[in-house]
Parts: C-alpha cells; structure tokens; sequence
C-alpha cells in the first residue's frame, strides 16, 4: 500500500521533475562543454597549430546526448525498486551502449550537414571509445547510484511520516498486563535494561529501549531533552536557563529535569509550536 502511496506521488510530480532535471544538467553540461573547449584552445597555442571552434564542438557532443539520454532513464528510473544488483547495474550499463553506439552516428550526420563528411564512422567511434568511455561511466553510475539512494532515503522518510503513532502501551508486569494511554505518560528515562515510564502518580519499568520508543511516538509531542531521557513536551510547564546552554524543564508533576544544550535548540521549536497547538 505504501509502494502505491509513494508511486502515485511521484507520477503526480514526474514532469516537474524531469524540467528541473533537464535545467541543472543543460547547465552542468554546457558549462563543461565551454570549459573543454576553452582547454582546446590553450591546448592549439600551446602546441601551435590553429584552432577550430567549428571542428572543437563537433567533438563534444557527447555531452549534448547526456540530455535527453538521462531525461529517458530518469522516467524509467522513477518506476524502479533496484531490489537487486543486477537491476542496477543493468541500469548503469544500458544507457552507456546506448551512447556509445548513438554518440558515433549523431555526429557523422552533424560532419555530413556541416563539415562535408570529413570524419567517417569508425573514426568517432574508436575516439569515444578510447576517449570518452570513463565520462559515460562516471555519469551514468553517479546519476543510478544517486537516484537509488535519494529515492530509497526520501521511500524510508515517507514511510516514517506515515506509519501509525502508539496510542497506548502494554506493560507487562509480571502476571498483569497494565495498559497506558501515550497522553498520560510525563516523561520516559532510560533504566537499562529497560526505559522507566513517568506518569503522574507511578512509573513503569517496559523491555524497550529509549531509541526504539523515538521511533513509535510521535516526535512533535516527544522530544529527547538527553541522550537517557524524552519528555512529552505537552507535559512541560516551563524551562529556565541554567547559562551554560543547559537548561532546566519544570513537568506538569512536579519534577525538575535537565535538558541538554545537544538538544536545546530542537526543544524550543517543538516547545513553542505544541503549546500554540494546545492552547
């Protein structure tokens, strides 16, 4: 059901996507292009023969292909998973033989339109080859491999968004099982083994770890205000400045907690807008 969710948005922005893609890689590649001909250039004065602009780019279009090669594997990269090795380097090395072969006749019909047919076949071929091989490899794994690891870390960081917070938690404690609204509970403490629950009259011991716990609560109502504690930030009724970056929460029963400079700056954003909410 997730795979749909995550699928649906991304045909939703897949045009948008691909314009942007286009706008930053045409301005990658014809900065690269001007760069490379602007090095052939010095490259004629230093060994004295004259240079011809005309003749300089016919040679890199190379990386006018790029263009719309990764535009077409950027649409076919967006219906992926890459659950498996061999689907990446499948497509890694498809668009690579595509350029290569395609790359040659491009630009013997580029000599035949405007360079009347000066260089054949076989002469822009063996030149990409011993040339320009490792820039298509170099592209083409950086882009799939890039693409496999945004799109995997954007995929977890939706699901996260979306996986249901704990309303309530079962503790066992010996024979009982007591169940706890997440609303009720003040503040949650690391007791290795296990973290101590704070409610407003008892504490419950529960066969969970603190970083476990982050990770079921809702993190716009939990805040970690130390690396052994969190505190339900509805539950917080004021924090004074202690000057050294630390600073001390006053909790709705009473107790006096610590609140670390580490996570100082997170707790004010959270304290400010959770309060605007409960009010």
């Amino acid at each position: 059901m997730v795979n749909l969710i995550i699928t649906g948005r991304n045909k939703h922005n897949s045009s948008e996507n691909i314009r942007k893609l286009l706008m930053v890689l045409s301005g990658v590649f014809l900065c690269i292009v001007g760069l490379t001909i602007f090095q052939d250039f010095l490259e004629s004065k230093r060994n004295g023969y004259p240079f011809h602009f005309n003749e300089s780019i016919l040679f890199k279009t190379i990386w006018f292909l790029f263009i719309p090669i990764l535009a077409v594997l950027h649409k076919k990269l967006e219906n992926e998973t890459f659950d498996s090795f061999r689907k990446t380097l499948i497509f890694i090395v498809t668009p690579i033989i595509v350029h290569v072969f395609i790359l040659p006749f491009v630009a013997v019909v580029l000599s035949v339109l405007f360079y009347e047919g000066r260089y054949d076949l076989y002469k822009f071929f063996s030149y990409t080859l011993a040339r320009d091989l490792y820039k298509l490899v170099i592209v083409y794994t950086s882009f799939v491999l890039g693409y496999k690891y945004f799109i995997t870390l954007k995929r977890n960081t939706y699901i996260e968004e979306i996986k249901p917070k704990l309303s309530t938690i079962i503790i066992n404690n010996g024979r009982e099982n007591v169940v706890v609204n997440v609303k009720d509970i003040i503040q949650i403490t690391s007791a290795t083994p296990y973290i101590c629950i704070h409610l407003e009259n008892k504490r419950h011991l529960h066969s969970e770890t603190l970083k476990s716990m982050c990770g079921q609560l809702d993190s716009n109502v939990f805040v970690r205000i130390h690396k052994s504690s969190m505190v339900n930030i509805s539950k917080v009724s004021s924090f004074k400045s202690r000057l050294n970056g630390d600073y001390d929460l006053q909790l709705a029963n009473g107790d006096l907690v610590r609140l670390s400079r580490t996570y100082a700056t997170d707790f004010k954003n959270r304290f400010g807008t959770g309060h605007q909410v409960n009010l």
